[in-house]
């Protein structure tokens, strides 16, 4: 039963029909994602594609929701107090966790989207090379992108392809060092395919492959496979995308969450855009589970933010911008008896169903992301910062309302620096966790708050349903 279960993963469609987030993919693609499809034509590959997308922002189940976020709760900027989170956000979740399961099920149908997409390019007929290209830079990004995703958040998982993903019971869990490989040569192939842009916002273009990959490097240098060359690859590629001059800052901090800006800033990178057509179907949801559940601000509270990560946080306009501290009737959270609430979803523009859904957005890679690698990146590779890791930092404290960093610090000081403000600028956005695991720093985190927590925490349990004895076990510890 178990293997039957994790099979029909990568025949299900039902799920698929209709548009996604921001980007113009109308048509239904009706039976072409099932793994012996085949197709020719740019209309049909444009269809698929839809059904690609769609997995990662729709039915409360992904990037539209809380679920990814909670997963990466063990880290002090996100927690939730709810039910089906509490075990994610203690680090005791287990196999059984139901957004565990409902992200991994995400994740492999849209690999599994993308792999029919890639094993379909043979047989286009008559689509011009660089709208080919296109597509299948757009399948080769979001298949790395998951695969990002998957191997941070579970370490050795099955490594699916066109090929293979119809004998998955046969399929042996791949090594990180394969998974990590895979996925560069996945944005390797998308950074020389894609365009610098597309009409359409939502999709993944050149400079996204680019900053995609200088994380995927930065990632590579830290726990688990410490390979310290990628630190000057990482900066290399960060400073590709900063050199580009396609992306920059925008110069109001708050100005980033505010939902008519979404489309016309030069910050996001890549992000997932709601769409309040066809009753909500991709929506946002974020800006409902986000806001507290009383004092008049009318969410669920599903998940906040934590006060020691408040208490620490530097004043200034970032600070106001990234917290509700405030609420909707005036009550602080203090005098309300709860915990900091998060801002940053709280614009979700036009809604439907009651309020519930939206038109707000996730953002996975921006600009200051981008230079905030580069300064980490640049001071580890070059055994100390320089004054362009400085000047990287400092573009980013500066917008934040804070001077510059104290200069002649050592290559540690630095470096404990930009984790510093990485947490601080990028609070809320799926980052902190993962960059406390490659650091080696959730013990050390967390100790205090969760006795229990040990170095196997940072990984999260394979869903139990989904393990094929022999091929794809159970992560140590769970």
């Amino acid at each position: 039963m178990k293997k039957m279960r994790y099979k029909l993963l990568f025949f299900m469609v039902a799920i698929l029909i209709g548009g996604c987030t921001e980007v113009e993919l109308d048509e239904t693609p009706p039976s072409l994602l099932s793994p012996d499809s085949f197709f020719t034509s740019e209309s049909e590959f444009q269809a698929a594609l839809a059904g690609t997308y769609r997995p990662l922002y729709s039915g409360w189940q992904s990037f539209d929701y809380a679920y990814p976020l909670i997963m990466t709760s063990g880290a002090e900027d996100v927690m939730s107090n709810a039910g089906i989170f509490r075990n994610l956000n203690s680090l005791s979740a287990t196999d059984s966790d139901q957004s565990i399961l409902a992200v991994w099920q995400r994740m492999y149908q849209t690999i599994a989207n993308a792999n029919v997409i890639i094993g379909n390019l043979e047989n286009a007929v008559n689509i011009p090379e660089d709208s080919l290209n296109a597509i299948e830079g757009q399948a080769k990004f979001i298949r790395a992108f998951c695969y990002f995703h998957l191997v941070r958040w579970f370490g050795e998982v099955q490594l699916t392809t066109f090929e293979n993903q119809t004998d998955i019971e046969n399929l042996r869990q791949a090594t990180v060092t394969e998974i990590y490989v895979s996925i560069v040569e996945n944005l390797k192939d998308a950074e020389a395919k894609l365009p610098v842009s597309f009409e359409e916002k939502g999709r993944p273009t050149q400079g996204a492959a680019k900053a995609l990959l200088a994380k995927v490097y930065l990632t590579m240098a830290g726990w688990p496979l410490e390979d310290t060359s990628k630190y000057a690859d990482a900066r290399d590629k960060a400073k590709e995308v900063i050199d580009s001059g396609t992306y920059s800052l925008e110069p109001n901090f708050a100005d980033l969450w505010v939902q008519a800006n979404r489309l016309i800033n030069n910050e996001f990178i890549y992000a997932f855009y709601g769409s309040t057509e066809n009753d909500g179907a991709s929506s946002s949801h974020l800006h409902t589970a986000s806001r507290h559940w009383g004092n008049g601000e009318g969410g669920w509270g599903d998940f906040h933010s934590e006060t020691r990560f408040f208490d620490v946080f530097p004043d200034g306009p970032r600070k106001d911008a990234t917290f509700t501290s405030i609420f909707a009737d005036g009550t602080s959270f203090v005098d309300a008896g709860v915990e900091p609430h998060i801002a940053k979803f709280r614009d979700a523009g036009n809604t439907v169903g009651g309020g519930l859904s939206g038109e707000g957005f996730n953002v996975m890679l921006r600009y200051a992301d981008v230079l905030l690698i580069y300064a980490e990146a640049a001071n580890m590779a070059e055994g100390g910062p320089s004054a362009t890791a400085y000047d990287a930092i400092n573009e980013v404290r500066n917008r934040a309302g804070l001077a510059d960093l104290a200069s002649g610090l050592s290559q540690t000081d630095f470096d404990d620096a930009v984790i510093a403000e990485r947490a601080w600028e990028l609070a809320f956005e799926m980052n902190r966790w993962f960059d406390l695991v490659r650091k080696k720093m959730v013990v050390e985190v967390n100790q205090t708050e969760h006795p229990g927590v040990t170095e196997t925490d940072r990984l999260l349990p394979k869903p139990g349903t989904q393990l094929i004895p022999g091929m794809l076990e159970q992560n140590p510890g769970y």
